[in-house]
């Protein structure tokens, strides 16, 4: 992660929705960005609304965890790693604790208030809500640091698919109307060129799995790349991933079925880096 902080401005680290593993990744490149090129904010999924949470949590000068995880959203409950998702908060608070005033890492709650939407919405109103995810956060990006320091290193820490740099999404809904979702990274990338940098974290999947939300679960390289390697792994993406594709695994949640285009693309059209994690550890 450092290599790639370096690299770049802007890192997009992939979530993968109910494992621990992602979030520990993500506490993990912190920690060594803050250390190695430089860390001004980490921006995450979580309702915008949160914000006054987060930096109330942050500002305490002793920590009380028991403040965010009173809030389900700040720590995606739903997702039954309540626990992990809150080693994020603290470790920017570690390093805060380390780093002084003048260096201090932020973190921005960038998504939607209305994200995810309750049990029972109806699948248009799941598909429009989620094809507005990225335009918000970028909006929150720039309002809360960009248009302040538009040099501002980042970590984001996102689904999956809101991650990919390439490519589009379209939502199809039961009745055949269909919705076009841009993805965070895609935005980035076209803002920011090779400053914004994508890395895909894979920790197995099913194809065909149906959720309720559309989530990102893996790619279709996890399994030929678990027979060849020991135990975690990251790399570069280079054109040595081209022999799979369409490789993001595509899920249906009901009434809606999400496909990423265009057809053929491959793994370094849409990311620059790629984590392999065993069984999400």
């Amino acid at each position: 992660m450092a290599e790639t902080g370096r690299a770049a401005r802007i890192v997009l680290l992939s979530d993968v929705h109910g494992l621990a593993g992602p979030k520990r990744v993500a506490a993990a490149a912190i920690r060594d960005l803050a250390e190695g090129p430089g860390l001004d904010a980490v921006v995450l999924e979580v309702p915008s609304s949160e914000q006054p949470w987060i930096d109330a949590y942050l500002a305490r000068r002793e920590e009380d965890a028991s403040a965010l995880l009173a809030r389900p959203t700040a720590v995606h409950e739903a997702e039954g790693q309540a626990r992990a998702y809150l080693e994020i908060y603290r470790e920017v608070r570690r390093v805060n604790a380390e780093v002084g005033a003048a260096r201090r890492i932020r973190v921005i709650a960038a998504d939607v208030d209305d994200w995810p939407p309750p049990e029972g919405a109806a699948p248009q109103d799941v598909a429009t809500r989620y094809a507005s995810r990225a335009e918000h956060m970028l909006t929150r990006m720039d309002e809360e640091i960009l248009s302040i320091m538009p040099e501002a290193r980042l970590l984001v820490f996102v689904d999956g698919y809101m991650a990919l740099r390439g490519g589009f999404g379209e939502l199809r809904l039961a009745g055949g109307a269909s919705r076009r979702v841009t993805w965070l990274g895609d935005l980035l990338r076209q803002r920011s060129g090779p400053d914004a940098r994508t890395v895909l974290i894979d920790a197995g999947g099913t194809t065909g799995t149906v959720e309720r939300l559309p989530r990102y679960r893996g790619t279709r390289l996890h399994r030929p790349l678990g027979r060849e390697l020991d135990g975690p792994a990251g790399t570069r993406v280079t054109d040595a991933f081209e022999a799979v594709a369409d490789p993001v695994l595509e899920l249906s949640s009901p009434g809606l079925r999400l496909e990423i285009l265009p057809v053929g693309y491959t793994l370094d059209d849409v990311a620059d880096g790629y984590i392999y994690l065993e069984g999400g550890r």
